[in-house]
């Protein structure tokens, strides 16, 4: 058999065409292939039509979302996008008032100390949604809904904590930070203060529980929210001719709304399920239930801080190496990216319910085909949206925030493709936890996370700002190809 020949029978299975040859299948497309419907029905034929050949490819397109998976989970994430969507729209507009009202240079100031306080709070705080939901989802098979109040104390009680510690941390190395950055004096004073808003974020349990219980719509009204308050807070600030400090409360009043909204959502919703009867304050044995529970919290917010912090962490370095400038050209274009980053982030949360639910009823082989499948749909149209960034990006970025960010151009288109192999394997990692294997996804981040700084130190000595964007594709794509391929390997082995 040529080459040639396999490639075509490849493509036509993914696609649902029957090729009239009886090759060899390999086995990631048999994977993508299963369970179709129309693909079964279409093998009957062996030689069809070129028109018979295009009508099945919509056929078994179609096909994918008749066992309703796929399509829960792309309503789920439709609804968290339409509100996505408006809040990415506010949160650009709130970026070019504050970028056009400050200039690059205190501009990169702003969007250093926040990036200093979002790093540490990510790094401090535990995301405990995604234990809500791990364990949440077995307690309700179980039909123990005992054992989900004591779950939600106790990540309740994690999240109160981190943020405290969280908060004295950013609070007491502002001074270190502060040096290697070339603050002043007032600019530590402001990032002391700034840090308060690691202590009045705390929204990760009502998160989960939202979640848990399939409120994405919820989730979505709310999440224009912020955005709302920071567009009107750096307008007044704009139109007043406020300085730095007014820009700042702007941020940080959006984060505490932001947060407020969730937690008030989070608690109403246990309140209609009815598991706030009977809740008490004492906090006893409350991980008994959920075995490994603290192993599971752990890795699970060792990996969630890599990825929370990793571009905070990156904008830092920026500043550190190239100026405060750089930090806010890199911000500029990572806004921009983020019109990928954010549906990746959105698919993913989406997914992992789903993901939990069927890893609960014991089926991998549905976890292995829905994860595929959903990461063909998704990143073929990431794929598009680069192309047309590619095009449009630099305009864009005149238009909206101004001449003086051109230069974020060049980068965007990287940090744009690099989202959409993030978006291509968005259901890798909560594949990892529903498996229970959060510890996976620990080691994978690290290795990523560390290639990634390491590419950036030399490729930014070497290229400038530019080097950023390379290092990031580059890190993503080889972090994207190992993860696939480790979990299959674990599915497979889990069928077994």
């Amino acid at each position: 058999k040529t080459t040639g020949s396999r490639l075509y029978e490849s493509l036509s299975l993914l696609l649902g065409i029957n090729p009239p040859l009886c090759l060899c299948r390999p086995r990631w497309v048999r994977y993508i292939g299963r369970d179709s419907r129309e693909m079964r029905a279409m093998t009957e034929d062996s030689h069809r039509e070129p028109a018979d050949a295009a009508r099945g490819v919509g056929m078994a397109w179609r096909g994918w979302f008749d066992d309703g998976f796929l399509h829960r989970i792309f309503r789920n994430a439709g609804a968290l996008l339409g509100g996505k969507a408006v809040a990415g729209a506010l949160s650009l507009g709130t970026l070019a008032v504050t970028a056009r009202g400050l200039g690059p240079e205190l501009f990169g100031a702003l969007i250093l100390i926040h990036s200093y306080v979002k790093l540490v709070g990510g790094l401090t705080k535990f995301q405990s949604w995604q234990a809500v939901i791990h364990y949440g989802a077995a307690s309700l098979e179980k039909e123990a809904p005992k054992d989900l109040q004591g779950l939600i104390k106790f990540t309740t009680a994690l999240d109160l904590a981190s943020a405290v510690i969280g908060m004295a941390i950013a609070m007491g190395l502002a001074g270190l930070v502060g040096a290697r950055l070339a603050w002043s004096e007032d600019m530590v004073s402001l990032v002391m203060v700034y840090s308060l808003l690691i202590a009045v974020t705390i929204k990760a349990t009502p998160i989960g529980v939202l979640r848990l219980f399939d409120r994405f719509k919820l989730i979505a009204m709310q999440t224009p929210l912020s955005p709302t308050v920071g567009l009107i807070g750096v307008s007044l600030a704009y139109a007043l001719d406020g300085g730095l400090v007014a820009y700042l409360a702007a941020w940080f009043a959006a984060g505490m709304v932001e947060s407020a909204a969730l937690v008030a959502l989070g608690w109403r919703e246990l309140g209609r399920q009815g598991l706030l009867s009977g809740l008490n304050l004492s906090l006893r044995g409350l991980s008994k239930p959920h075995a490994g529970l603290w192993r599971f919290v752990w890795a699970a917010n060792v990996f969630a801080s890599l990825s929370a912090a990793s571009s905070h962490l990156i904008t830092l370095l920026l500043g550190w190496l190239l100026g405060p400038m750089a930090a806010g050209l890199f911000k500029i274009a990572s806004q921009f990216a983020s019109v990928l980053v954010a549906p990746a982030t959105i698919l993913r949360r989406a997914i992992y319910p789903e993901f939990a639910k069927l890893a609960a009823k014991n089926d991998p082989a549905l976890v292995r085909t829905l994860m595929l499948r959903a990461g063909l749909i998704s990143g073929s149209v990431a794929v598009v949206v680069v192309l047309a960034l590619a095009v449009i990006g630099e305009p864009l970025i005149r238009l909206i925030v101004g001449e003086a960010y051109v230069a974020a151009a060049d980068l965007l288109v990287l940090l744009a493709a690099a989202a959409a192999v993030m978006v291509y394997g968005f259901a890798i990692e909560p594949v990892f936890f529903a498996l229970g294997k959060p510890g996976i996804v620990l080691r994978l981040s690290i290795i990523v996370a560390a290639l990634n700084l390491v590419l950036i130190f030399f490729l930014v000595a070497e290229y400038g700002l530019i080097g950023a964007g390379v290092a990031a594709l580059a890190s993503t794509v080889i972090g994207v190809g190992l993860s696939t391929a480790v979990a299959l390997r674990k599915l497979r082995n889990r069928e077994a």
